[in-house]
C-alpha cells in the first residue's frame, strides 16, 4: 500500500474510523518515511453538523502540524448517480483526485474498516451481484487508493481510540434508515449476527476469495476479448459472434462486461440483466438486430459481428454528384475519393484484382457518369449473374449492415448502374476480348 518517500493524503470526515486512519498514520509516519495531508470535504447536507465536523478536522490538522486541504461540494445535485449516497461519493472522489494531483502525492487513504466491507458485501448481495460485486471494497484501487484498515473491525477500532482518549464526532446520518447501507447496519446484521457471530470475519473472508477468483477471471477476459475483437475504433467495439460463442457461457458473460468497459469507460448502470440481454440478442436468429442500454450505449448485432458503440448512429443523406471526365472526385459525404482514367489493354491485364477497382468498357460509356448512393429499388446485372437483381439484395448476400449501405457509391452510366463500388460490376459493362478502350475505376479513403 505504501512505498518510503509517499505523500499520502489522508480522507478525513471528523468519524471514528477516519480520525483513527489518521492518528495511527501520524504515529508510523517517520517509520514510514511518509508525508500527511489532511483531506475534508463538506457535503453541505447538514448545514449545523457539517460545519461543526469542518472545524473538528482543522483543530486536528493544526494540532497535528499537518497542512489542511479542504473544500464544500456547492453543485453536488449536479453528480453523476441516481441517490444522494452515489452523487455524494462522486463528488468526494472527484475532490481527493483534485488535491492528490495539486500536492503531487502517491497515494489516498481511506478509512473503510471489515464491517463497511461485510455491509457493502450484503449490500451488493440484496441489490442482484456476481463475484465482482461480492470482492467488495479492494484493500487497493488504481494503484491510488488504500484502504489500510479494511481488515480491522469496528469494535477494534473504538477500543483503540477509548484506549488512547481519541476523540471524534459521530454522523448523525448514520442513524437514518432511508439508506439502505444504514439499514443493513442498524438492523441485518444485528439479526444476522444472532445466528453467526463470526459474520463480519466471513464476509471479509468471502469478499477476499471472491477478490482473488475475480481478479483471475478478469484476466481470463482480457484474454478472451483481444481474441474476440475485430475492429476497435473510438467509442466503438466490433466483437466476432462465431468465436464469441466458442468461449464458455461463463466466460462470454466476462468479455460482455469487458467490452461495455472499454467503449464506455466503465460499468455504470450495467447489470446482470443487461449483460444476459446482450447474449440472448447474440443468438438472436435474426441477422441484424440492436438494442439500447443506458447512457448511450448501443449494442448491435449485424451477421457475424456484435458491435458495442456509444452515441446514436447518424444516417448518410441522398447524394449525387455528376463526373463530366476522367480524373479524381472527393465524395464528402462517404469520405471518400473515386479515381478514373482510360487505360491500355496491357495495363488491364497486368493488373491485380482488387474490390476496390473496376475495369469498365469506356465505349459503353457516356460522360457524364453520376456517382450516388443507395436508393430504394436499385437494380443491375451482376458480373456473372444472367438477368437483373436488386442492390439490396446484394448487400445482404456480402453481409453489409444496413447502416452502411447509405455510404456506399454506385457509379451509374444513363441510369444504368455499372458499379456498386467496392462489391460488383454490372455485366453488361464488363471488358470483353472485342473492348477497345478501357476504364479504370478505383475508389479510396480520403487521407486525413
Amino acid at each position: 500500500m505504501i512505498s518510503s518517500g509517499d505523500t499520502i493524503v489522508v480522507a478525513v470526515s471528523g468519524g471514528p474510523d477516519s480520525v483513527c486512519l489518521l492518528k495511527i498514520l501520524f504515529r508510523l509516519r517517520k517509520r514510514l518515511n511518509v508525508s500527511l495531508i489532511v483531506a475534508h470535504l463538506n457535503h453541505g447536507l447538514r448545514p449545523k453538523e457539517d460545519e461543526r465536523e469542518t472545524e473538528f478536522v482543522a483543530n486536528l490538522a493544526r494540532t497535528l502540524n499537518l497542512t489542511l486541504a479542504y473544500d464544500k461540494a456547492d453543485n453536488l445535485t449536479k453528480a453523476h448517480g441516481s441517490s444522494i449516497e452515489e452523487k455524494a461519493r462522486e463528488i468526494r472522489y472527484q475532490f481527493l483526485e483534485k488535491v492528490l494531483d495539486e500536492y503531487h502525492a502517491q497515494k489516498v487513504a481511506l478509512g473503510h474498516n471489515m464491517n463497511d466491507q461485510a455491509e457493502t458485501v450484503l449490500m451488493h448481495l440484496l441489490r442482484g451481484a456476481g463475484p465482482t460485486g461480492l470482492s467488495g471494497m479492494p484493500p487497493i484501487r488504481e494503484e491510488r487508493f488504500i484502504r489500510p484498515l479494511i481488515n480491522i473491525s469496528r469494535d477494534e477500532i473504538h477500543t483503540y481510540l477509548k484506549q488512547k482518549d481519541i476523540s471524534f464526532m459521530m454522523d448523525s446520518s448514520n442513524l437514518e434508515k432511508r439508506y439502505l447501507r444504514n439499514k443493513i447496519r442498524l438492523e441485518l446484521i444485528p439479526l444476522l449476527l444472532n445466528y453467526q457471530p463470526q459474520l463480519i470475519e466471513h464476509l471479509g473472508e468471502l469478499a477476499f476469495l471472491c477478490r482473488q477468483e475475480d481478479q483471475f477471471m478478469e484476466e481470463e477476459a482480457n484474454k478472451g476479448l483481444q481474441m474476440v475483437t475485430l475492429d476497435s475504433l473510438d467509442h466503438s467495439l466490433d466483437l466476432s459472434l462465431t468465436t464469441l460463442k466458442n468461449l464458455s457461457t461463463a466466460l462470454q458473460y466476462r468479455v460482455i462486461r469487458q467490452a461495455i468497459k472499454t467503449v464506455k469507460g466503465n460499468l455504470r448502470r450495467i447489470d446482470i440483466g443487461h449483460i444476459k440481454a446482450i447474449i440472448d440478442l447474440a443468438n438472436n436468429m435474426r441477422p441484424q438486430i440492436k438494442m439500447n442500454l443506458p447512457e448511450n450505449l448501443m449494442v448491435k448485432k449485424t451477421y457475424e459481428r456484435l458491435r458495442f458503440s456509444l452515441g446514436t448512429e447518424t444516417e448518410t443523406g441522398d447524394f449525387s454528384y455528376y463526373i463530366k471526365n476522367s480524373g479524381r472526385f472527393k465524395i464528402p459525404e462517404i469520405n471518400q475519393t473515386i479515381s478514373l482514367e482510360e487505360i491500355s489493354k496491357k495495363d488491364f491485364l497486368l493488373s491485380s484484382p482488387s474490390p476496390h477497382e473496376a475495369f469498365l468498357d469506356l465505349d459503353r460509356l457516356q460522360w457524364p457518369l453520376r456517382g450516388r448512393n443507395f436508393r430504394a429499388g436499385d437494380k443491375f446485372m451482376p458480373l456473372g449473374l444472367n438477368g437483373f437483381k436488386k442492390v439490396k439484395d446484394i448487400f445482404i448476400d456480402n453481409k453489409i449492415p444496413s447502416e452502411q449501405r447509405k455510404k456506399i457509391l454506385i457509379l451509374e452510366n444513363c441510369d444504368d448502374i455499372v458499379w456498386v463500388c467496392g462489391i460488383r460490376i454490372d455485366d453488361r459493362y464488363r471488358v470483353k476480348e472485342k473492348t477497345k478502350r478501357i476504364l479504370r475505376c478505383k475508389i479510396e479513403k480520403n487521407m486525413i
